[in-house]
């Protein structure tokens, strides 16, 4: 119970401020718990902010392996792995902002306070994420329904797509629900822009 306090204090004082100006003292404010407590279940703040990102993705990770191992076409595994991509980034857009900008430096004034080797520990979540969008297109072009193509490429740009748009607000817009932005996604993802001859 304790932990989750300080699990949930974590994450509104980690996507208000962000990493580098996130205290755990003010954590353990909003947790309404005692310093003891927090090193208690964590040693640093890094440690916290690691388990906090891990715990948030535990879900949405079990659910892009789900549907990966699903038996069906793969098209229809990419609409749904996008779907669970906005759903999650939409939950945790804030948070993840922090994420990113301390894995590469974007987004804020101030220098990202990770080492080399914490942020290799960040990238090793991401990849894991993104091997699962490649597995998928892999299976695609293994059917013979996707062009050959560099699937570690395409599966970064479909993340980063699916990223771009969350960030930049451009999910749920007049009102259209996740999934229909999902399905467009996937549409310009998987048939280009380009006016098809049918």
């Amino acid at each position: 119970m304790k932990r989750q306090q300080i699990l949930d204090a974590a994450y509104t004082v980690f996507s208000r401020k962000g990493y580098h100006r996130a205290t755990v003292d003010e954590i353990i404010a909003l947790a309404d718990t005692g310093k003891g407590t927090v090193y208690n279940y964590f040693v640093n703040k890094e440690q916290l902010f690691y388990t906090l990102i891990k715990e948030r993705s535990a879900r949405f990770e079990a659910e892009l392996i789900n549907i990966a191992g699903l038996v069906e076409p793969p098209l229809g595994k990419i609409k749904k792995a996008i779907k669970v991509f906005l759903e999650f980034y939409v939950e945790n857009a804030d948070l993840w902002r922090v994420l990113m900008h301390e894995m590469r430096g974007l987004g804020h004034e101030e220098p990202s306070n990770f080492t080399e080797a914490q942020r290799e520990k960040y990238r090793a979540r991401f990849q894991h994420t993104t091997s699962i969008l490649e597995q998928i297109l892999q299976e695609g072009i293994d059917q013979g329904v996707l062009r050959i193509c560099d699937v570690h490429k395409a599966a970064h740009g479909l993340f980063s797509v699916i990223v771009m748009m969350v960030f930049q607000g451009f999910i749920g817009e007049k009102g259209e629900s996740i999934e229909t932005s999902a399905n467009g996604i996937a549409d310009i993802f998987l048939y280009g822009v380009v006016a098809r001859q049918d």
